[in-house]
């Protein structure tokens, strides 16, 4: 039980993101030349494609001859520039995060003790996997529909917007500009989904390990006291440290869902002015790539405050799970021990953005509403 791989839903997503400059690599402390290079291998790969390639972005939507077209840019110039936050996070916390993985995975402290734990486990981490390859899927798929849909057009057209500091609109030069997009703009949606999905995991494992509290203060039921009184000790022990890893995960994940949110409002704003403007019969591929890309974008911000809601939900959950316990019968000592715990869960567990707001599905509810005004105000200034 204590060989039970407790990452199996990401485990070949974190080699994925080591090889995508995202997470540091293991034994890159050392003055080898190999350690060196696992160091700056992420500069490398990302200073010429991504953020450069979000530098000419945002080039051209300050260059754009009118408002209209620079909307056509500046939907997915917003969510590149929530990348960059990302990244930036991800590297200035790059040991913080290598240490949290460290130790989701190996601390004994985690442990699965049983057959029905090892079970519970395994079947969330599957359904935590499968959402996530679909997720991951849809916006890899968002991507290589626009990569194809500039083909039937009849004009040459770029699939998602850039300056190009050459005249791209010829049969000979076309494809270079066409390739450096599809190369930098497929590097940054596999970027920004991985980068989601640790974000969520980390919140994910967290509200699990408050699940397995939950189920073992559940089966003190018809434990005698005095074995009862030993892992309550062992219960409340574990409670800390999740808790210590509420705050770890916090620091980690609140600077990205901070931008993500702020920005998820503008990009869906854009998105919608951007079809209104486009319409269907006109750019059909264009057209239903957009499409793809807001139901995404929901979904982008939709998951993060679904496992933030998930993460303060179980526990604060925890109060009805020491009720569960056999507490009527237990000693005055015991029942005093189950009373300062019932004291120390009187203290909420939430995972904030910033100083702003707490991670949940009531902050998603209200940035589809903000999109939607933005949305509406945007139509009147261009009418």
């Amino acid at each position: 039980m204590e060989s039970t791989n407790r990452l199996s839903a990401i485990q070949f997503l974190l080699v994925v993101q080591r090889w995508t400059g995202l997470l540091k690599w293991k034994n890159d402390e050392g003055d080898g030349i190999l350690s060196r290079l696992k160091r700056i291998y992420p500069f490398v790969l990302h200073l010429p494609l991504t953020f450069t390639y979000i530098a000419l972005m945002w080039y051209e939507a300050m260059t754009s001859a009118d408002f209209e077209e620079a909307g056509q840019v500046l939907y997915m110039s917003i969510t590149e520039l929530t990348l960059v936050t990302k990244l930036l996070n991800i590297w200035y916390r790059r040991n913080e995060a290598a240490n949290l993985i460290n130790k989701l995975q190996h601390n004994p402290a985690y442990n699965l003790r049983n057959h029905n734990e090892i079970q519970f486990w395994e079947r969330n981490q599957k359904d935590f996997k499968r959402i996530f390859y679909l997720y991951i899927g849809g916006s890899l798929f968002v991507a290589l529909m626009g990569y194809i849909s500039v083909f039937f057009q009849e004009e040459y057209e770029l699939p998602f917007g850039y300056y190009v500091p050459f005249e791209w609109r010829t049969r000979e030069r076309y494809f270079y500009a066409w390739g450096y997009n599809v190369v930098a703009m497929t590097l940054c949606c596999l970027s920004n989904v991985l980068l989601d999905t640790l974000g969520c995991y980390f919140m994910f494992q967290i509200s699990m390990l408050f699940r397995l509290i939950g189920m073992r203060l559940s089966a003190l039921r018809n434990a005698p006291e005095e074995k009862a009184r030993t892992e309550l000790r062992r219960i409340f022990q574990l409670d800390a440290k999740v808790r210590q890893l509420t705050r770890e995960c916090e620091v980690l994940v609140s600077p990205y869902v901070l931008s993500q949110v702020i920005f998820s409002a503008f990009i869906i704003c854009f998105s919608a002015y951007r079809l209104v403007h486009m319409g269907f019969k006109q750019r059909p591929g264009l057209f239903l790539t957009t499409v793809q890309f807001v139901a995404v974008m929901i979904v982008q911000i939709f998951l993060p405050c679904y496992y933030g809601n998930e993460l303060t939900v179980h526990a604060n959950a925890l109060t009805d799970s020491v009720f569960a316990t056999n507490w009527l019968e237990y000693s005055v000592g015991t029942r005093k021990l189950l009373n300062c715990y019932m004291e120390f869960l009187k203290r909420p567990v939430k995972v904030r953005a910033g100083v702003f707001f707490e991670i949940g599905l009531p902050i998603f509810v209200k940035t589809i509403n903000n999109a939607y005004s933005f949305f509406a105000l945007l139509l009147k200034m261009s009418k």
